[in-house]
């Protein structure tokens, strides 16, 4: 049960960076929404999805639970949806599902750091190998003269905070159903959103873009099955496992993010496959110290 979860949870996820170029632009490549509306759209719709869920359970929270949902729904949904979607505007969906795989490193390195998981060199080694790995790829792009190659170090960013969040589930939200645990911690950052959404322009480009319609159809399956489904299997996963194995989910999705990019046309060099193997590599050295 447990591998099919994390089977469903590579095709969702790994789906979700072609959804989010599909809400930047559409097949011709011309702009339709903002980096800042695509992710405030996402978090909007999937917390007003999930306000059935999160109202009636509010009452029942635990003081100390406010404190690690805030987390969980600022640090490891929020920030994340605005810096993927900021970077990806410059770059491939095929590329950001490359560098998601930083995630398992980071919630090693995190898990050592704040909340005192014993580590071992095999695991200190895997995540020097994976950052590496991170680093020629963004070298690349440097090397290659594209512009806002920088950009990329904000995917780095938001795997850190993914790996931040997926410590926090265990350690302090373990007592509380994963379809709670996202819904009251996407009300921390849906209700802002809501606001940014109605005050920035969203509304218009529905309205008077040909594509915008067609783009908030993408945004919204991302917003359902990347943030209300997948989330919830995650946190499902982590309280069920432990926070490396639902983290190594990452070993799949960047198949999945490269087949949907190979398809819409993006091109990868072989430079880029051998970054995302030592990448992979590195997390390949994390999983076998455990063992």
């Amino acid at each position: 049960m447990h591998y099919l979860v994390l089977a469903t949870l590579a095709l969702t996820w790994g789906s979700s960076f072609i959804l989010m170029k599909r809400g930047l632009q559409n097949s011709a490549g011309e702009a339709v929404f903002s980096p800042e509306q695509v992710a405030a759209l996402r978090m909007s719709i999937a917390s007003i999805i999930l306000l059935p869920v999160s109202l009636p359970a509010l009452p029942k929270l635990r003081k100390s639970d406010w404190k690690w949902l805030a987390v969980v729904g600022i640090v490891g949904s929020g920030l994340p949806a605005f810096l993927f979607t900021m970077a990806q505007k410059h770059h491939e969906s095929s590329i950001a599902g490359i560098l998601n795989s930083l995630t398992p490193l980071f919630t090693i390195l995190l898990g050592m750091i704040v909340f005192g998981i014993k580590g071992n060199s095999k695991k200190l080694l895997g995540i020097l190998v994976g950052l590496s790995g991170a680093g020629l790829l963004i070298a690349l792009k440097w090397n290659g003269g594209e512009e806002h190659w920088d950009s990329l170090w904000l995917i780095v960013l938001a795997t850190a905070f993914y790996g931040l969040s997926v410590n926090v589930v265990p350690h302090g939200l373990s007592h509380m159903k994963p379809l709670q645990i996202t819904s009251i911690s996407l009300l921390f950052i849906g209700i802002p959103c809501i606001i940014f959404t109605l005050l920035n322009g969203a509304t218009d480009v529905v309205s008077q873009n040909p594509d915008g319609l067609d783009s908030l159809l993408f945004i919204t399956i991302l917003a359902v099955g990347g943030t209300v489904v997948a989330n919830s299997l995650y946190f499902w996963l982590t309280q069920r496992t432990n926070a490396v194995f639902a983290s190594s989910v990452t070993f799949l999705m960047p198949l999945v993010a490269i087949a949907w990019g190979l398809g819409d046309g993006e091109v990868l060099s072989f430079w880029y496959f051998l970054a995302a193997g030592v990448m992979l590599s590195g997390i390949y050295l994390i999983k076998s110290s455990r063992k």
